[in-house]
């Protein structure tokens, strides 16, 4: 996208005439360029003395004009801009931690979005006030915070005043805390921008989200904007999952509201339902299925995960290849890595008991070790912590038939904390017994690329007999 199509969304975006499409370009350009962001900002702070000058009594009409002049040197096409454009972006300037949060809250309530941005340029810059803290952290992550700026060492306890944190392996954990104690995490692959101008607005561009908020203000829930919904918050636990077709909407107490974008219906969804976006039928929120304890991944639909995905051919099964990790704080380490999420249709949680088996499926270049780890969640979304299943008693070499096709076995007896999350083990779950599945993955560590491909993974419930295992390997 060039400069001068920048410049016009903005224009019509301060102006509230971008339709649905051209909002969602906009978003898109701001979250994914960090060239953009710059680009936008360094204009932003500019008009921003050029407001204050015009709005200071002490600021004579002379001063204006030695700023407008001094603007003109370097503004190219941004100079022909009438004194309209340039004050509405002044305004913008002060909130530029809530651009993407406030452009999809425009597309709900269009009516609000430039009396709003007036409002707030009557107060000091919102991107110096802290509005949360990191209270938890692992894996691979990026912040991207107000004014542009990437930042791969973020640490617990930074005081943050909004921005957008992207989770960039299976294995990635987050948690913020706002400073009224409500408090949001995402785990595995997964981005969320944030920003609090006296009413909490997010956006879950992908990836999955669990959020125990406080009561909040009167006629100020917290907002969640997705690609196809936008939740109105109150004060609940629940967890999200968003994706480019559908959001899936699960409450655990309280109640949440969901608009649908495509058609503008809303649904209530009260504690223990769920709702999906992805149909065209009526929006219904509908009871959580009891918990099931068996799960089988589906690669052939293409489900969510991290790697390279392969559909089926004549003669092969569907799969995801595994991508290279550099795990943080470890430069030099090379990692070929995939993961699956793991979610039912129906909504009904996966609770792994003590004694189920997984059962990883795959190819391999040549036999080495395979690696095994899970992500669980409690009961209410919240994250529980990460465990492994090759770290008590070493895994053997997965042997390889004639065409690289491995089977391995993971017990849930001999899995440990994973390193990742090691230090905070006195916060999260001593073991995966009685949790929800969140996720899995599978990794090897060798010299070069493995070849690692995984073409099923399976949880097997104790219950099930030593025969049906075999079946399942087969």
């Amino acid at each position: 996208m060039s400069d001068l199509n920048l410049e016009e969304l903005i224009d019509r975006h301060l102006r509230g005439e971008l339709d649905a499409a051209e909002q969602e370009r906009l978003t898109e350009l701001i979250d994914t360029s960090a060239t953009a962001r710059q680009d936008f900002v360094e204009l932003a702070q500019w008009d921003t003395r050029f407001a204050d000058a015009l709005r200071e009594s002490r600021h004579s009409p002379r001063d204006a004009d030695i700023l407008t002049a001094d603007r003109a040197k370097t503004d190219g096409p941004w100079a022909s801009k009438p004194k309209f454009m340039r004050l509405m972006l002044a305004a913008a300037a002060v909130v530029i931690v809530a651009l993407s949060a406030g452009l999809i809250y425009q597309q709900g309530y269009p009516e609000g979005g430039i009396s709003e941005a007036h409002n707030i340029a009557t107060h000091r810059r919102a991107s110096d006030v802290s509005i949360a803290r990191i209270t938890g952290i692992s894996g691979s992550l990026i912040w991207t915070g107000d004014r542009g700026q990437i930042v791969r060492d973020v640490k617990i306890g930074t005081e943050l005043a909004g921005g957008t944190i992207e989770g960039m392996a299976p294995d990635s954990w987050f948690k913020l805390q706002f400073n009224d104690g409500s408090t949001v995490m995402i785990s595995g692959t997964s981005m969320l921008t944030f920003a609090d101008l006296g009413q909490k607005r997010l956006r879950l561009r992908e990836g999955r989200l669990s959020a125990n908020v406080t009561p909040q203000r009167v006629g100020k829930p917290m907002l969640i904007h997705t690609r196809s919904a936008v939740l109105e918050v109150l004060g609940t636990q629940f967890d999200v999952e968003a994706n480019l077709a559908s959001t899936v909407l699960n409450v655990s107490e309280g109640k949440v509201r969901l608009r649908r974008l495509s058609d503008g219906s809303v649904v209530d969804v009260p504690a223990k339902h769920h709702v999906t976006t992805d149909t065209d039928d009526d929006l219904l929120s509908v009871l959580v299925p009891d918990s099931v304890h068996a799960w089988k991944s589906q690669l052939h639909l293409k489900p969510e995960s991290y790697g390279k995905w392969r559909p089926a051919t004549e003669q092969t099964l569907a799969s995801v290849k595994a991508i290279p990790l550099i795990p943080p704080g470890y430069p030099h380490v090379t990692l070929y890595l995939a993961g699956l999420s793991v979610h039912r249709s129906d909504g009904s949680p996966v609770v792994v008991l003590p004694g189920s088996k997984f059962v990883v499926s795959g190819r391999l270049r040549s036999a080495t070790n395979v690696h095994f780890g899970i992500r669980v969640m409690y009961p209410n979304g919240e994250f529980a912590g990460m465990f492994r299943g090759d770290l008590h008693q070493k895994q053997p070499l997965a042997a390889v038939d004639g065409g690289g096709r491995f089977v391995e076995f993971y017990d849930l007896r001999q899995f440990t904390i994973d390193p990742a999350v090691y230090d905070r083990r006195d916060e999260l779950a001593a073991s995966p017994d009685g949790l929800v599945l969140d996720g899995v993955w599978a990794f090897t560590h060798k010299d070069g690329p493995s070849g690692l491909e995984i073409i099923e993974v399976e949880l097997v419930p104790p219950d099930e007999n030593e025969s049906q295992l075999k079946t399942a390997a087969r």
